[in-house]
């Protein structure tokens, strides 16, 4: 496995071709999540070494395609490396010395989650001039009966579990089929997210598609949180169905901007041709459509990934930018202004689907319903490698078993929810550093997780280094639980930061918050001296 020095890869980093988003290869942190937040390489993309069998087709559709994967140089990066090259990816670097000798370099970091893609929400905020309104504001004006309408742009997960009172969800790119009805019913359309990003972005949409009185709501539910209101939890409020002439209006307004900004249009025939090459060619199919719509019908290899995310979320999905990617919708306004937006943000290769879905299905393509996941990469080997137990047999062979060690592979988060009373949680990605301190290569060790599939790789995994008795649960720990097993609950209280989970600002508490927004807003510093020299330049100054 080749490594790569810290110089080689700044020096192609800086490379135009080799930035993001305009690669043609994929830069991986493959550290824990909560590691990769902490700081992390610049345009890299988050593959926690747990992932990596059930994204990485995904990420990377084509195996020739050169990667390069870093840790924090403590090993995971080979095992990582191992993982890619037994699931078809022989072009896989390695960063010598991994993130601390990147930092020793003076190679800077980031701090974050999506990084480039907040970034850019911060830029358009500055250089658009985008007008928000603030939480006391927005609430004295409501309460004053004004014709207001708030906007919710987050999933309708997210709204559900706490919106901003009489707020209605219009996720993603949802808001702009409602656009010429909006402009028309109300004086102020209140668009709002849990932070900053979307809630710019669609108040940017909805100027572009002539909704002039359209605001963000300066912080989303976070800042009304700060202000001291309460949430509004369970609500499920939408706008009402969008009128045929505001769709047709929105669709017509969003492909003149799309085109305007070098989105091509495609067919059937050409979306078929890319996915069924992308072994030789990388290339993205990605479905802006709610994601119920998806479940309904999609076109087979197509990524579920509503517009707002897809923005918000580009360099979750997009690990080689440089590749092909292409938007779905149901032929109206939705793929163009995702596409727009992927060309504002610099991406190369970007067009929709002509005629959306129905142009699909009436050129006689096939469809197909449910989430559309596939098995990870090698879960039939696993599976073969290690014994399974279906739960009920895995309770009486517990019973009798005498002495054992129990692990759980999964996250952080689901050990805490519940696990088997005698688990020790030990994460998949450091199984291989963690597992000799606790278990001899002759004992008997069962292995758990919410996902089963976690657990039959981690056993595969033991069996490969030589551990002889491994047994595996064959169902969820909520399967195991609904058969009769007892599960416990919580982490060990000497654990410490788990580091492996992000959890969301707004769940940590006001002080997170604030950190978070200020972080946020410091991301559009730089780009205010350049909006105040174009403003300059329009003024003939």
């Amino acid at each position: 496995m080749p490594a790569i020095s810290v110089d080689r890869l700044k020096a192609q980093l800086a490379d135009p071709q080799g930035a993001w988003p305009r690669r043609n290869w994929a830069l991986f942190d493959i550290r824990e999540a909560g590691e990769a937040d902490a700081g992390q390489i610049p345009g890299a993309t988050f593959l926690p070494r747990r992932q990596i069998e059930f994204r990485i087709r995904d990420l990377v559709p084509a195996p020739d395609t050169r990667i390069v994967i870093y840790d924090a140089d403590d090993g995971r990066a080979h095992l990582a490396a191992e993982t890619l090259n037994a699931l078809g990816y022989e072009r896989v670097d390695w960063l010598d010395g991994g993130l601390p000798a990147w930092r020793g370099a003076g190679g800077g970091t980031a701090e974050g989650s999506n990084v480039p893609c907040k970034d850019f929400g911060e830029r358009v905020l500055v250089s658009s001039r985008i007008p928000y309104i603030a939480a006391q504001t927005l609430k004295e004006r409501v309460d004053r009966g004004e014709r207001i309408v708030i906007c919710d742009v987050r999933t309708p997960d997210e709204h559900r579990s706490g919106c901003i009172p009489q707020g209605h969800s219009a996720p993603s790119f949802e808001l702009a089929l409602h656009a010429a009805d909006l402009r028309q019913n109300f004086d102020t359309v209140v668009v709002n997210c849990a932070g900053r990003t979307r809630s710019i972005i669609g108040t940017s949409t909805l100027h572009m598609l002539g909704v002039d009185t359209a605001v963000a709501l300066e912080n989303g539910t976070m800042g009304w949180r700060l202000a001291g209101y309460e949430l509004e939890r369970g609500a499920v409020r939408r706008l009402p169905p969008a009128s045929s002439k505001s769709v047709a209006a929105a669709r017509e307004a969003a492909r003149t901007l799309a085109r305007d900004a070098g989105v091509a249009e495609v067919d059937p025939g050409e979306i078929d041709s890319r996915l069924n090459n992308r072994a030789r060619r990388n290339a993205y199919v990605f479905d802006v459509r709610p994601l119920e719509s998806y479940v309904n019908g999609h076109v087979p290899g197509a990524i579920a990934l509503p517009g707002g995310q897809a923005v918000q979320r580009a360099d979750d999905f997009a690990a080689v930018p440089g590749a092909a990617i292409a938007f779905i919708d149901d032929g109206d306004a939705r793929a163009y202004l995702t596409a727009y937006w992927y060309r504002r943000m610099g991406f190369p290769h970007v067009s929709v689907l002509a005629g959306g879905m129905p142009a699909w299905q009436e050129a006689g393509m096939p469809v197909r319903t449910g989430r559309g996941r596939a098995d990870p990469g090698g879960l039939a080997a696993a599976r073969a490698a290690v014994r399974m137990m279906k739960p009920p047999e895995l309770i009486g062979a517990l019973a009798n078993a005498g002495a054992c060690l129990v692990i759980d592979v999964g996250t952080s988060r689901q050990y805490a929810k519940a696990h088997i009373p005698a688990a020790r949680w030990v994460p998949r990605g450091w199984l291989e550093f963690r597992i000799g301190a606790i278990a001899e290569p002759l004992d008997l060790v069962v292995v758990t997780a919410e996902d089963p599939a976690q657990a039959v790789l981690a056993g595969a995994s033991l069996v490969r280094m030589g551990y002889r008795r491994v047994l595996v649960l064959d169902g969820s720990i909520a399967d195991w639980r609904n058969c009769g097993g007892s599960v416990a609950s919580g982490l060990p209280d000497d654990l410490g930061d788990p580091g492996d989970v992000v959890e969301p600002p707004y769940a940590k508490g006001r002080d997170s918050m604030l950190r978070y927004l200020e972080w946020e807003t410091r991301l559009g510093h730089k780009y205010e001296g350049e909006a105040h020299a174009h403003r300059q330049g329009d003024a003939g100054e």
